[in-house]
């Protein structure tokens, strides 16, 4: 009886315990730079942005009803503007918008990364094309660098990319040489728009640099089968990063004053939640694999 009623205390001490372990958190780094650390089984430790970020671009939400999964999500603002740097970079000097958060720890560009990320666009969400709306992307440490449109380039692997109406997973093709980078972005439709409207989206993909495939599912149905290496060039180390990241926004505006109207980008908001990184689709993809926990 004793080692029954010892058992049964264990089992609830795990139980109260394990909640408050794997609760996310909002917090300032060492730096005061906004963070957001979650639990490890997500594959991840921490997600920060390391630029500058007005108050409304970005909320951490305790809503059960409306998350994906789970109580919590995320919201992200970019208003017409918002551009901001760090001690590198600059996006204010380079034609770009951002509010954006870099996942760590990073990986190795070795074996199978798998990431997955549930996302769902505004009721007032508008394309922006011919200005880049890119939300989530797989970026290089030590990777080539270039110029694009006339500015520095340093090119990412993966951005999912929505224009046209549509959502792409977006591989750039990268060739050339290292200091002189040619980058040809290759296009596989995911979704439209309109269905990514106040409608929750499962993203999920692997980069198997080993096998030299890269394969694709949108709510848990494979979408696509790459039969090519994510990299010509081995960076350090690559990294997942989500949120709004608006490119060349000089495009939009000069069309807008072409046809007589405000130079001036509209306000995007789109919602994440569920961002996963392992080692196989089941680690990641909670369509393929419903064992796993939700991420809060």
């Amino acid at each position: 009886m004793t080692f029954i009623r010892t058992s049964v205390l264990l089992c609830l001490l795990i139980v109260l315990i394990l909640p408050n372990d794997a609760k996310s958190k909002i917090y300032t780094d060492d730096k005061g730079k906004l963070a957001l650390s979650v639990p490890e089984y997500s594959g991840f430790k921490t997600h920060t942005n390391y630029m500058s970020q007005n108050s409304y671009n970005y909320v951490y939400i305790e809503d059960e009803m409306a998350a994906r999964r789970g109580k919590f999500y995320q919201r992200f603002e970019l208003r017409d503007g918002d551009c901001f740097g760090d001690d590198t970079w600059n996006d204010c000097k380079n034609d770009r918008e951002r509010v954006e958060f870099s996942s760590r720890p990073r990986q190795d560009p070795s074996g199978n990364q798998c990431f997955a990320y549930s996302i769902k666009l505004d009721k007032d969400f508008i394309d922006v094309h011919p200005t880049n709306t890119d939300l989530g992307q797989i970026h290089q440490k030590g990777g080539p660098s270039g110029k694009a449109g006339g500015y520095v380039s340093l090119p990412p692997l993966i951005q999912m990319s929505a224009k046209r109406g549509k959502f792409y997973f977006k591989w750039h093709s990268l060739t050339g040489s290292p200091t002189n980078v040619i980058d040809e972005g290759i296009n596989y439709y995911l979704l439209d728009i309109n269905d990514m409207v106040e409608k929750w989206n499962d993203i999920s993909f692997c980069l198997n640099y080993e096998d030299e495939l890269m394969q694709v599912w949108v709510n848990g149905n494979k979408k696509h089968e790459i039969a090519n290496s994510p990299i010509n060039f081995a960076p350090e180390s690559t990294y997942f990063k989500y949120g709004i990241y608006r490119s060349f926004v000089s495009r939009y505006k000069n069309w807008k004053e072409t046809i007589g109207q405000e130079a001036k980008l509209p306000t995007q908001i789109v919602y994440y939640d569920e961002i996963r990184r392992g080692n196989s689709i089941t680690e990641v993809d909670f369509n393929i694999n419903p064992k796993l926990m939700p991420v809060d």
